[in-house]
């Protein structure tokens, strides 16, 4: 079946294209930009074989080599870290002590270098008890009693630890947590009233774990004397314990408040927009019988005084916990640190507002590099203005292509923003205009009548349009191939269902014993008579 010309010239049109497109993406690349995302600590025990301590460090425009420094200086391969240049990874197999360090990931190709945010690997570690003799706590029954760890070793990060109460040396009892009893944050052990068989004559052992480390130390062995008391008396409701909470944006906030009092008193807890906080998914979750308050993903507006107040026949006393909501610089505003394209002998701003949240240390001066090396402001090629957040590059040419960092800090982190400047050639349109009267051409020249403009500079915007209508027009292409297409399989569709139809008439016609008529044959065949 013969196809459509308009088919054919489409393909060929397509494919012409496609080759123009094809020679400028092999012609031309850009410089890498990191796309990986770390955070800002990791912990890792010393001296332990190591299943999951890998870290990927993924870039765009490649292809791309890579290249790992800690503390400034070149990550090599090693008996314990391997490091693949071609793929970005990091791979620790048993962390030493010199392994330790801030860590930073360098992507380039020839047209710059992407550097990822710097993040630190530090020892996940457990401490342990000092050598102490039993001591022992005087209580009186139905009220408050506290046993305290005494001398906790360190453990880090904090997340990774837990502190439970064991009863009795060489034993696998544990006290149990309920409305009675409870453990704060500090290890110490609460018994919010207390009864007369909380000591069964064995000694109470602080005992801290560390899952990472999966060994628990225990220690402050402790003894309690109970005076007993033949009548229950109520005892209003009174804080034994509180603690202040802190999260960056995004996190997770934690904060805590204890009641004592006989009978145990409910928790309530107020934001700081005054209303009452009840366990609501993705905001706040309420744990441990109401002891403990938790901001599921932290925001500025969560950040303020919250009120904790003990509920039975009385109220305690309102008791006030801070929220801090905490951030590394961030950039304000639309117009920052953005990718350009520029063309040769333009300038280029980079922009980079860096500001803290309120109540937080302003950040520090943004310090500017170009492919992860700091910048020459002794050159005239670059300016800075508005007290170093603005940058900008005198006069483009190829060689100021590349990856343009700029870096701040507080107290809580560090802003690692990167924009990309791709300079090209200029562009330039010829159009040769012809007088009307004479149909003579003319090149250069701008005059009034019938004789119009010659040469045309092209703008950056200009440009815009340009890609714009390319891209139109590519579309266009694509809509008119598959218009074609369709339009050949529908009439194929026709044909052969014309085809069908005539044969099944045929079929008919023969069986009524009708003689199907013979073709017209238009003065080709010589007529019989």
């Amino acid at each position: 079946m013969p196809q459509h010309p308009l088919y054919a010239k489409s393909y060929f049109f397509l494919f012409l294209i496609l080759a123009y497109f094809a020679k400028g993406q092999l012609g031309y690349q850009l410089p890498p930009k990191i796309i990986s995302t770390f955070k800002n600590e990791y912990f890792y025990p010393r001296n332990s074989t190591l299943a999951d301590a890998s870290f990927n460090c993924t870039a765009q425009n490649g292809p791309i080599q890579y290249q790992w420094e800690k503390d400034g200086v070149v990550v090599q391969n090693s008996q314990y870290v391997s490091i693949d240049n071609s793929t970005g990874t990091l791979k620790f197999v048993k962390m030493q002590k010199g392994n330790y360090g801030t860590y930073q990931c360098f992507a380039t190709n020839d047209n710059g270098t992407s550097l990822s945010k710097p993040f630190k690997v530090k020892e996940a570690s457990l401490g342990s008890f000092p050598t102490s003799s039993i001591q022992e706590v005087q209580c009186k029954q139905y009220e408050h009693c506290i046993i305290p760890c005494r001398n906790k070793p360190r453990c880090a990060p904090e997340s990774h630890c837990k502190v439970r109460w064991k009863i009795g040396e060489g034993t696998n009892t544990y006290a149990p947590i309920n409305t009675r009893v409870a453990v704060d944050n500090n290890g110490d052990l609460h018994f919010l009233w207390t009864k007369p068989d909380d000591w069964t004559g064995l000694p109470y052992l602080c005992e801290v774990s560390h899952e990472q480390l999966n060994k628990p130390v225990v220690g402050s062995q402790t003894s309690l004397r109970i005076d007993k008391t033949s009548m229950a008396l109520e005892i209003d409701p009174f804080s034994v314990f509180k603690e202040d909470g802190k999260a960056l944006v995004g996190g997770r906030g934690v904060l805590r408040c204890m009641f004592s009092g006989y009978p145990i008193p409910d928790i309530q807890w107020t934001s700081p927009q005054e209303t009452i906080i009840k366990n609501i998914p993705s905001k706040y979750e309420i744990s441990d019988f109401g002891r403990v308050l938790t901001i599921l993903q932290s925001t500025p507006e969560n950040e303020g005084f919250y009120i904790c107040l003990g509920k039975a026949k009385t109220e305690s006393r309102p008791q006030i916990v801070s929220f801090n909501v905490t951030s590394a610089p961030a950039l304000i505003g639309d117009n920052q640190m953005h990718d350009m394209t520029v063309t040769e002998g333009n300038n280029a701003t980079f922009r980079c507002e860096a500001i803290s949240l309120s109540d937080e240390l302003p950040p520090t001066q943004p310090l500017w590099k170009k492919n992860g090396v700091d910048l020459d402001f002794d050159e005239e090629k670059y300016i800075l203005t508005e007290n170093s957040k603005s940058l900008t590059v005198i006069d483009v040419q190829k060689s100021d292509t590349g990856v343009y960092q700029c870096m701040s800090e507080n107290s809580e982190g560090v802003l690692l923003k990167e924009a990309i400047l791709n300079v090209i050639d200029p562009l330039r349109t010829d159009i040769t205009t012809y007088n009307i009267a004479t149909n003579i051409a003319y090149d250069n020249i701008t005059t009034t009548g019938d004789t119009l403009t010659t040469t045309v500079k092209q703008t950056e915007s200009q440009t815009v349009i340009y890609y714009i209508v390319v891209s139109v027009v590519v579309v266009l292409i694509i809509i008119l191939i598959l218009g074609c297409i369709v339009f050949q399989r529908k009439k194929k569709q026709s044909y052969i269902l014309n085809e069908e139809n005539n044969a099944n008439q045929d079929d008919q016609e023969i069986q009524l014993g009708q003689t199907p008529p013979r073709p017209e044959n238009n003065g080709l065949l010589n007529n019989p008579e």
